[in-house]
């Protein structure tokens, strides 16, 4: 059928109308084209693929926002009691930020990616879920567990990222994003990156630490990368590492490395985009704000 929907897609090149009448998801129908640039599978020839990567250029940016904030998680890593003798998950940070986004007002919530842990217990070692074939039944109660307890909002436009541990339900054919969209509307992004701009500024939204294993990434020129699966907040040129918000912690003992969220805010200028980060961090189970934010300024 892909090859169907991509002869289709180079003879209309009308992305949204196949897109509806094969019934995917955005995200489902970038990786088909992204598949189909980076492999031979179809024998597309090299003006084919041209026309694809200009279709995926077009299509790519997942949502458009102006001078609204956006609340920025990630690395959540739930359901992980079922494998541990004491309960890691934090909950209660998640239930936390949605509250603070109500009384902010801030209507976009993003999660970078690492809802879910995907990990079971074989012989006392923690392994991948995909380790053994037979833990269907158990990454079906994970991602199950996940689903029952996370919370949705009609005041707040969600959207989630899936990073390397959420594609090991992947193996089970259970695609968590997609059963977030079915059960919670909850905007999926796809794996491992996406697209979206801010006053028609591109920020690549990645989770990944090795940005050559994704495959489009330099596809859409973009001025600004979001990074979760760092688990430390972190500010660098053109670069912003989102901490954690629950699961294990890599680094509790360094700057930036204790659970937290990320807000930004966007101003529109004269001659250039300014997105202002403001970091939140856990201090004897409170949230306080870092005294300065990280801005960045963006070119027009």
């Amino acid at each position: 059928m892909n090859e169907e929907i991509i002869r289709e897609l180079l003879n209309t090149r009308d992305f949204y109308n196949i897109m509806y009448e094969y019934n995917l998801y955005k995200y489902d129908f970038l990786d088909i084209i992204s598949n189909c640039i980076y492999s031979n599978a179809f024998k597309l020839e090299d003006k084919e693929k041209e026309v694809l990567k200009d279709i995926y250029r077009d299509n790519g940016c997942m949502f458009k926002i102006k001078d609204d904030a956006v609340v920025f998680i990630s690395d959540t890593h739930f359901d992980y009691s079922s494998l541990d003798k004491h309960d890691i998950n934090r909950w209660d940070l998640l239930y936390y930020v949605l509250e603070f986004c109500k009384d902010k007002k801030i209507r976009y919530l993003i999660h970078g990616g690492d809802i879910g842990d995907g990990t079971i217990q074989v012989n006392g070692v923690k392994k991948p879920i995909n380790f053994d074939e037979g833990s269907y039944e158990l990454a079906r109660r994970q991602v199950n567990n996940i689903l029952n307890k996370y919370p949705s909002s009609l005041e707040i436009y969600q959207s989630v990222l899936g990073g390397n541990h959420d594609e090991r339900y992947l193996y089970y054919d259970i695609d968590i994003l997609k059963e977030f969209a079915d059960k919670k509307d909850i905007y999926p992004l796809g794996f491992k990156q996406a697209f979206f701009s801010v006053f028609n500024k591109t920020i690549s939204l990645e989770h990944e630490n090795r940005p050559y294993r994704i495959k489009c990434r330099n596809l859409i020129s973009h001025d600004l990368t979001i990074h979760g699966h760092s688990h430390i907040a972190l500010f660098q040129d053109n670069d912003v590492y989102l901490p954690a918000l629950g699961g294990f912690l890599n680094h509790k003992n360094e700057k930036g490395g204790e659970f937290g969220f990320l807000v930004m805010y966007p101003y529109n200028e004269r001659e250039l985009v300014k997105l202002e980060f403001e970091h939140y961090y856990l201090r004897d189970e409170s949230f306080v704000k870092e005294d300065n934010p990280y801005v960045y300024k963006l070119k027009k």
